[in-house]
């Protein structure tokens, strides 16, 4: 694949693992540079390349081999635990413990899976407050790449907060490292950490390109069409439902296109033409290949067998809904009769056998974060009540690509009269079927209220479950400056 390369390396600064940057290849290759010092590092464009790099690294940490605690803990795992779509699965309750505390609505604070979420997102800050704080200062023959990666930047630290905003409600809002003694910060509140996030996508969204201005070689970097689509994400979990129109309507005059279903989640299909955001991976190196997929292919064929679908969320999907097998499939083996998310895992839809170059923990499947039928998805929510035409224009747009060449009987268009509730019902549920184990049901479900209902039954606690605790190690380490949530 001609995509960008990004090559492994360690720079001994604090705690800061260096990755250099370079181009034209999906791999990336372990390669040392000694041990920088910040005196005599931040002085070139070479070097503001790998303090970027190095910002990146986090985001494949959450979904790589080198943190399995950390991988568990990924929305594409606690995102869909504990719904009515997903069960955690593996053989037996020694597999992950720690998800059955998520499925069962019993998180304690010495859960090591969240612990992950807050450490390799604090983590991903401050390699991003780096490259804001020390590029700023070294001089560019390109004044444009030097705008790019600082823009890269905060897009990247508006991804780890938003991920611990939905994770832990407000958290500490670090905008620069900290000098010693300066290491207990309070929690800002909810409202001031999204404020944050937007402000730094706003930023990301002013002075970045698309890909399609970018070219190939910079695929996996975040541009213009990934801030716009992070930002809809990020105002639709605030119920900002006029911002989610207006980055929508951004976003659709980029040149994306829906692919077909069957491909997306194929090798072939990496940053496809509905590939808005990706993170990518590769099996070349040992801390960067991807374990989602070894995580998810079931027991009796190398996995872990986690995310089993549970039956009612396949009885959602109309009985020819061609989605259904490209998204699910069944094995018998040593464990029974059970059905497993054929998205990211290594089965194909012929053979039961993807290609697994690297090992079943190092897997070179990318992560498919952001697509154009969720922003259709988002845009139609956002609409629906204003302009429920266009809103089912856009629903109908996903689920006509969803029928392929089959007739109209198959995935039908919406019903030309359907507004109101009963419209925003039908988005609701084309959510389920189009982005099923993607983990998106959960805050689907908190965002829109709906959790209490359906969840409950599951063990869901209303105004203790939206959330999950403050690490306990973290609450110690501030000397009682975080304060814990409710419940916890």
């Amino acid at each position: 694949m001609n995509y960008n390369k990004i090559r492994t390396g360690r720079i001994i600064f604090f705690v800061l693992a260096v990755l250099s940057l370079g181009s034209c290849s999906d791999y990336l290759e372990e390669e040392p540079y000694g041990e920088p010092t910040e005196e005599n590092f931040y002085k070139t464009e070479s070097d503001a390349q790998q303090a970027l790099t190095a910002a990146y690294y986090p985001m494949r940490e959450m979904f790589s081999t080198q943190n399995f605690g950390a991988t568990t803990a990924s929305d594409f795992i606690f995102g869909d635990i504990g719904t009515d779509d997903i069960l955690k699965g593996g053989a037996r309750s020694s597999d992950g413990p720690h998800l059955f505390e998520k499925q069962n609505y019993n998180l304690t604070t010495s859960n090591p899976a969240v612990a992950n979420i807050w450490k390799v997102n604090y983590k991903g800050i401050l390699y991003a407050n780096l490259v804001l704080e020390k590029v700023q200062g070294i001089e560019f023959e390109d004044e444009g790449l030097k705008t790019r990666i600082l823009a890269e930047a905060n897009f990247l630290r508006a991804y780890y907060y938003f991920d611990l905003v939905n994770t832990f409600g407000g958290v500490p809002l670090i905008e620069m490292s900290l000098e010693a003694g300066e290491y207990n910060q309070p929690r800002a509140s909810k409202e001031e950490t999204y404020a944050f996030i937007e402000n730094d996508l706003e930023k990301a969204i002013e002075d970045l390109p698309s890909r399609f201005e970018m070219g190939q070689e910079y695929l996996g970097h975040a541009d213009k069409g990934a801030a716009l689509g992070l930002m809809m994400r990020v105002s639709l979990y605030q119920n900002k439902m006029d911002q989610v129109r207006l980055y929508g309507e951004q976003i659709l005059q980029l040149a994306y296109s829906l692919p077909n279903f069957d491909d997306i989640f194929e090798p072939a299909g990496e940053w496809n033409s509905g590939s808005v955001f990706e993170i990518d991976f590769s099996s070349n190196s040992d801390f960067l290949g991807g374990r989602i997929p070894h995580m998810l292919q079931p027991r009796n064929q190398g996995g872990i067998g986690f995310s089993q679908i549970k039956d009612g969320l396949r009885d959602e999907f109309d009985t020819n809904d061609p989605r259904f097998e490209s998204s699910f499939y069944n094995v018998e083996g040593n464990y029974g009769t059970n059905w497993y998310n054929r998205k990211y895992s290594l089965a194909p839809h012929s053979n039961y056998q993807r290609p697994n170059v690297g090992g079943a923990g190092n897997n070179p499947h990318n992560i498919r974060f952001i697509r154009l039928a969720d922003v259709y998805l988002m845009y139609a929510e956002a609409i629906y009540n204003e302009d429920p035409a266009l809103a089912r224009e856009y629903v109908n747009k996903v689920r006509t690509r969803a029928r392929g060449e089959n007739s109209n009987s198959i995935v039908p268009n919406l019903d030309s009269t359907l507004s109101g509730e009963d419209l925003l019902d039908a988005i609701y549920k084309e959510r389920r079927l189009e982005l099923a184990g993607e983990g998106l049901r959960y805050h689907d479900l908190v965002r829109t209220d709906r959790a209490e209902t359906i969840l409950a039954p599951l063990g869901f606690k209303e105004g203790i479950n939206e959330i999950m605790p403050i690490p306990f190690e973290q609450v110690s380490l501030s000397d009682g400056v975080l304060e814990q949530n409710n419940g916890y």
